[in-house]
Protein backbone atom coordinates (compact mmCIF):
# COMPACT_ATOMS: atom_id res chain seq x y z
CA UNK A 1 0.00 0.00 0.00
CA UNK A 2 1.18 3.30 -0.67
CA UNK A 3 0.92 6.41 1.47
CA UNK A 4 -1.58 8.07 -0.81
CA UNK A 5 -4.10 5.28 -0.34
CA UNK A 6 -3.60 5.19 3.42
CA UNK A 7 -4.02 8.94 3.74
CA UNK A 8 -7.22 8.87 1.63
CA UNK A 9 -8.60 6.01 3.78
CA UNK A 10 -7.69 7.87 6.99
CA UNK A 11 -9.29 11.08 5.67
CA UNK A 12 -12.46 9.16 4.78
CA UNK A 13 -12.55 7.55 8.26
CA UNK A 14 -12.01 10.96 9.88
CA UNK A 15 -14.86 12.49 7.84
CA UNK A 16 -17.15 9.58 8.75
CA UNK A 17 -16.18 9.87 12.42
CA UNK A 18 -16.83 13.63 12.37
CA UNK A 19 -20.22 13.10 10.69
CA UNK A 20 -21.15 10.49 13.31
CA UNK A 21 -20.19 12.87 16.14
CA UNK A 22 -22.25 15.69 14.67
CA UNK A 23 -25.26 13.43 14.21
CA UNK A 24 -24.99 12.18 17.81
CA UNK A 25 -24.66 15.74 19.07
CA UNK A 26 -27.89 16.65 17.27
CA UNK A 27 -29.61 13.66 18.91
CA UNK A 28 -28.43 14.69 22.37
CA UNK A 29 -29.61 18.25 21.85
CA UNK A 30 -33.08 17.10 20.75
CA UNK A 31 -33.31 14.70 23.72
CA UNK A 32 -32.30 17.44 26.13
CA UNK A 33 -34.79 19.85 24.57
CA UNK A 34 -37.61 17.30 24.86
CA UNK A 35 -36.75 16.57 28.50
CA UNK A 36 -36.60 20.27 29.32
CA UNK A 37 -39.98 20.93 27.71
CA UNK A 38 -41.65 18.03 29.55
CA UNK A 39 -40.30 19.00 32.97
CA UNK A 40 -40.98 22.68 32.36
CA UNK A 41 -44.59 21.96 31.41
CA UNK A 42 -45.11 19.85 34.56
CA UNK A 43 -43.57 22.53 36.76
CA UNK A 44 -45.60 25.25 35.09
CA UNK A 45 -48.85 23.30 35.51
CA UNK A 46 -48.24 22.62 39.19
CA UNK A 47 -47.17 26.22 39.81
CA UNK A 48 -50.30 27.42 38.00
CA UNK A 49 -52.46 25.20 40.23
CA UNK A 50 -50.82 26.60 43.36
CA UNK A 51 -51.39 30.15 42.15
CA UNK A 52 -55.01 29.29 41.32
CA UNK A 53 -55.58 27.82 44.82
CA UNK A 54 -54.01 30.87 46.45
CA UNK A 55 -56.07 33.27 44.35
CA UNK A 56 -59.24 31.31 45.16
CA UNK A 57 -58.39 31.41 48.86
CA UNK A 58 -57.76 35.16 48.71
CA UNK A 59 -61.12 35.71 46.96
CA UNK A 60 -62.99 33.66 49.57
CA UNK A 61 -61.21 35.46 52.42
CA UNK A 62 -62.01 38.84 50.88
CA UNK A 63 -65.67 37.93 50.41
CA UNK A 64 -66.02 36.69 53.99
CA UNK A 65 -64.46 39.93 55.26
CA UNK A 66 -66.97 41.88 53.15
CA UNK A 67 -69.74 39.77 54.70
CA UNK A 68 -68.41 40.42 58.22
CA UNK A 69 -68.27 44.19 57.72
CA UNK A 70 -71.74 44.23 56.17
CA UNK A 71 -73.06 42.25 59.14
CA UNK A 72 -71.56 44.71 61.60
CA UNK A 73 -72.95 47.70 59.72
CA UNK A 74 -76.40 46.53 58.62
CA UNK A 75 -77.60 43.36 60.37
CA UNK A 76 -80.02 43.40 63.30
CA UNK A 77 -81.54 39.91 63.07
CA UNK A 78 -80.46 36.47 61.93
CA UNK A 79 -82.87 36.77 58.98
CA UNK A 80 -81.04 39.90 57.82
CA UNK A 81 -77.78 37.96 58.03
CA UNK A 82 -79.24 35.03 56.08
CA UNK A 83 -80.33 37.37 53.27
CA UNK A 84 -76.88 38.95 53.17
CA UNK A 85 -75.20 35.51 53.10
CA UNK A 86 -77.43 34.42 50.22
CA UNK A 87 -76.54 37.59 48.33
CA UNK A 88 -72.76 37.17 48.68
CA UNK A 89 -72.56 33.34 48.76
CA UNK A 90 -75.57 31.90 46.89
CA UNK A 91 -74.45 28.27 47.21
CA UNK A 92 -73.59 28.32 50.94
CA UNK A 93 -75.97 28.58 53.88
CA UNK A 94 -75.20 29.43 57.50
CA UNK A 95 -76.25 27.46 60.58
CA UNK A 96 -78.24 28.95 63.42
CA UNK A 97 -78.22 27.75 67.02
CA UNK A 98 -81.24 29.00 68.94
CA UNK A 99 -79.92 27.52 72.21
CA UNK A 100 -76.57 29.34 71.98
CA UNK A 101 -78.06 32.42 70.27
CA UNK A 102 -75.43 32.21 67.53
CA UNK A 103 -75.28 31.96 63.77
CA UNK A 104 -72.24 30.44 62.07
CA UNK A 105 -71.43 31.00 58.43
CA UNK A 106 -68.72 28.81 56.86
CA UNK A 107 -67.52 29.75 53.40
CA UNK A 108 -64.97 26.95 53.87
CA UNK A 109 -63.55 25.08 56.84
CA UNK A 110 -60.86 27.75 57.25
CA UNK A 111 -62.99 30.84 56.64
CA UNK A 112 -65.99 31.27 58.89
CA UNK A 113 -67.61 33.84 61.15
CA UNK A 114 -69.79 33.39 64.22
CA UNK A 115 -72.31 36.04 65.16
CA UNK A 116 -73.84 36.30 68.64
CA UNK A 117 -77.29 37.70 69.27
CA UNK A 118 -78.96 39.00 72.43
CA UNK A 119 -82.38 37.34 72.23
CA UNK A 120 -84.62 34.85 70.45
CA UNK A 121 -87.79 36.16 68.79
CA UNK A 122 -90.70 34.13 67.49
CA UNK A 123 -92.91 35.26 64.64
CA UNK A 124 -96.49 35.02 65.94
CA UNK A 125 -98.00 34.38 62.51
CA UNK A 126 -95.65 31.63 61.33
CA UNK A 127 -94.15 30.43 64.62
CA UNK A 128 -90.63 30.67 63.19
CA UNK A 129 -87.91 31.50 65.70
CA UNK A 130 -85.10 33.87 64.81
CA UNK A 131 -82.34 35.69 66.61
CA UNK A 132 -82.36 39.44 67.18
CA UNK A 133 -80.12 42.09 68.69
CA UNK A 134 -76.68 41.49 67.21
CA UNK A 135 -74.10 41.69 70.02
CA UNK A 136 -70.84 40.56 68.42
CA UNK A 137 -69.19 39.13 65.33
CA UNK A 138 -66.37 36.63 65.93
CA UNK A 139 -63.79 36.75 63.11
CA UNK A 140 -61.02 34.81 64.87
CA UNK A 141 -60.91 32.24 62.06
CA UNK A 142 -60.27 35.00 59.53
CA UNK A 143 -57.42 36.27 61.70
CA UNK A 144 -55.90 32.79 61.97
CA UNK A 145 -56.87 32.27 65.62
CA UNK A 146 -59.60 29.67 65.13
CA UNK A 147 -57.74 26.84 66.87
CA UNK A 148 -56.70 29.07 69.75
CA UNK A 149 -60.29 30.21 70.28
CA UNK A 150 -61.57 26.62 70.29
CA UNK A 151 -58.87 25.56 72.74
CA UNK A 152 -59.60 28.47 75.06
CA UNK A 153 -63.27 27.53 75.20
CA UNK A 154 -62.34 23.94 76.04
CA UNK A 155 -59.74 25.05 78.61
CA UNK A 156 -62.33 27.05 80.57
CA UNK A 157 -64.46 23.96 81.07
CA UNK A 158 -61.47 21.79 81.91
CA UNK A 159 -60.15 24.33 84.40
CA UNK A 160 -63.32 24.10 86.51
CA UNK A 161 -63.14 20.33 86.52
CA UNK A 162 -59.45 20.33 87.40
CA UNK A 163 -60.02 22.64 90.36
CA UNK A 164 -62.54 20.20 91.77
CA UNK A 165 -60.42 17.12 91.18
CA UNK A 166 -57.00 18.33 92.32
CA UNK A 167 -56.56 18.02 96.09
CA UNK A 168 -53.26 18.24 97.93
CA UNK A 169 -52.11 14.88 99.25
CA UNK A 170 -50.53 14.85 102.70
CA UNK A 171 -47.73 12.35 103.13
CA UNK A 172 -47.10 10.61 106.41
CA UNK A 173 -43.74 11.50 107.97
CA UNK A 174 -41.01 9.00 107.21
CA UNK A 175 -40.16 6.66 110.13
CA UNK A 176 -36.59 6.26 111.25
CA UNK A 177 -34.89 2.93 110.73
CA UNK A 178 -34.61 0.74 113.78
CA UNK A 179 -31.23 -0.63 114.46
CA UNK A 180 -28.35 -0.95 116.92
CA UNK A 181 -27.30 2.10 118.82
CA UNK A 182 -23.69 1.69 117.94
CA UNK A 183 -22.25 0.43 121.25
CA UNK A 184 -21.25 -3.14 121.68
CA UNK A 185 -22.18 -4.59 125.06
CA UNK A 186 -20.32 -7.51 126.49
Amino acid sequence: MNIKTISIALAAVAVLLLATLLMQKGGYVSQATEHYQKTSEKSFKSASQVVQYVNNSIDVNKSVWVLATEIVQNVKTSQDQARLEAKLFPSTKGNMSIANKTRKFEASSDYYIVTNFAKVEEDKKTGVKSLAGLTSVNVNALLGNAVVADEEEGDDEDAVEEEEEVKPVKKAPAKAKKGKKGKNRR
